[in-house]
C-alpha cells in the first residue's frame, strides 16, 4: 500500500565533521627581490597553500611555505584540511620592499675648517659613515658637518628604509678643501 512507503525507518551512523581552521598565519618580506618564507599554523589538520583565493590546486602543504624568487609583493592562501573539509582561505602577503636610494651632495671650502655635506634619501634614514663598508658611524640625518680639515676627504652615505632595507652599496660624497 501508498501508506507502507511513509512508515518505513532508515537506520544508520551520520558522521558530522566539523570544518577545520587556521590559528594563526604570518607574512614575511624581502628587500628588492628574493624568497620569502611564509607560516601558518591549523588548529587541526594540516596547512595547504594556494596561489588563489578560490579554486586551482595546492602549491605545497606544511606549517610553511617558501616562496619562489619574487620582485614583488604577492599574496598567497593557507587553509586547514582536515578528513576532506578544507576551511576558508586565509591571505598571506609576501612583501617585496624596494631598496632605498640616496643622492648626495659634496661640500668644499678654502682652507682648514668643517665642511657641510647633504643627502637625500627616496625613504628611511640617512647614515653617514668614514668607509665604504664597516667603519665608523659619524652621524644620521640628511647633513653631516665634518670635524675640522686641512685636506680633501672622502665620507660615505647608506640609508635603511623603516622595514630595514638598504640600499646595496654605500654612496661616496667629497669634502674638498682647497688652498686659499
Amino acid at each position: 500500500a501508498a501508506s507502507d512507503v511513509y512508515k518505513r525507518q532508515v537506520s544508520g551512523q551520520v558522521t558530522v565533521r566539523t570544518t577545520p581552521s587556521l590559528s594563526s598565519s604570518s607574512g614575511g618580506s624581502v628587500c628588492g627581490s628574493g624568497s620569502v618564507t611564509l607560516s601558518a599554523v591549523a588548529g587541526s589538520g594540516s596547512v595547504v597553500w594556494y596561489s588563489a583565493s578560490t579554486g586551482g590546486v595546492s602549491l605545497s602543504t606544511g606549517g610553511t611555505y617558501r616562496t619562489p624568487i619574487l620582485s614583488s609583493t604577492t599574496t598567497y592562501y593557507a587553509a586547514a584540511s582536515e578528513n576532506g573539509c578544507v576551511s576558508t582561505r586565509t591571505a598571506v602577503v609576501a612583501t617585496v620592499e624596494s631598496a632605498p636610494t640616496v643622492s648626495v651632495t659634496g661640500g668644499s671650502r678654502c682652507g682648514v675648517g668643517t665642511v657641510t655635506l647633504s643627502a637625500t634619501a627616496s625613504s628611511g634614514t640617512v647614515s653617514w659613515y668614514d668607509a665604504a663598508s664597516g667603519g665608523n658611524l659619524l652621524g644620521t640625518g640628511a647633513s653631516y658637518t665634518t670635524a675640522s680639515l686641512s685636506a680633501t676627504t672622502t665620507y660615505y652615505v647608506g640609508v635603511e628604509s623603516a622595514g630595514g632595507c638598504s640600499a646595496a652599496t654605500r654612496k661616496a660624497v667629497t669634502a674638498t678643501v682647497t688652498a686659499c
